[in-house]
This record gives C-alpha cells, structure tokens and sequence, in this order.
C-alpha cells in the first residue's frame, strides 16, 4: 500500500494542508520519498499540491492529525483511505496497522472563516469600467496655474 503523510520536522504534521512537506511510503518496496511543496500565497495551492501529488504517486491512504471538512470530503471523493495519527510520532516509527480508519466526515474541523478558496470565490462587483453610463462621475474642473 501507498501512504501519503504530510510531515513538518519528520514528525506527522499537525494541519493536513499546512505541512510544509509530505513523505510517500511504499510499503510493499519499503521505500520513502519526502517531496517538499512549494510555498503560495494562499492554501489553495497547497491543496493542488496534494491532490497533484495524490495522483501522481496512485496513493491508497493518507495519515493525517487533523483536517478540514472540504479537504476530507475531498480525499473522500477520490476514494482514499484516510488513517488518523497519535500526535508527535516520527514518521518512521508510524504502525499503519494499528491506526484508526476515519470513516466520516465529520471528522474534518470546520473552517475557522469562509474563505473563497478553491474555486468557491465568491461573485465580484462588476467594475464601474465595464458600464460606464451607470456611474456618475463629478465634472472635471481644470486648474489653471
């Protein structure tokens, strides 16, 4: 089995999506790989990070501390096995056996604010620019020196 586990001083990392890296374990060829992902302006590339990341290495199951509900449900959606670790353990000394399964999504922490990550923005006002017969603009006045 494949394990994706994000990771911050080789130890599980607290935040799923905050982790500043992520070690892939391959059980069956007993091999570890640590990919560092690349810091962005916002979590939701991150997110993409992950789910690129995910994919590319045909992950069975992620370990994760905690977790958002929209990430969750996402890992969900992808069909991924989702293990939940003991706080502070190396990742070397994890025992995939003995890990709970989380098998809802209420699991997942709720946001602490709604953000327009991830393709969920919120509609913008339409600029003045676009309907410049709506707005009412002052006269110009020219100053003269």
């Amino acid at each position: 089995m494949i394990y994706a586990i994000p990771t911050r001083d080789f130890q599980v990392a607290n935040h799923f999506s905050r982790s500043p890296n992520v070690v892939i374990v391959d059980d069956e060829h007993h091999t570890h790989q640590l990919i560092q992902l690349v810091e962005t302006p916002s979590q939701c590339g991150k997110k993409k990070q992950w789910v690129e990341i995910l994919n590319a290495y045909q992950v069975d199951a992620v370990v994760v501390r905690s977790i958002g509900k929209k990430m969750l449900k996402r890992l969900f959606d992808m069909q991924m096995k989702v293990l939940v670790s003991p706080a502070k353990v190396q990742v070397q000394h994890l025992d995939f056996n003995t890990l709970e399964e989380v098998k809802s999504i209420e699991y997942g922490r709720e946001p602490r604010k709604q953000s327009s990550c991830c393709g969920s923005k919120k509609s913008a006002k339409p600029s003045m620019l676009l309907n410049p017969a709506s707005t009412s603009f002052g006269a110009i006045k020219r100053i003269s020196k």
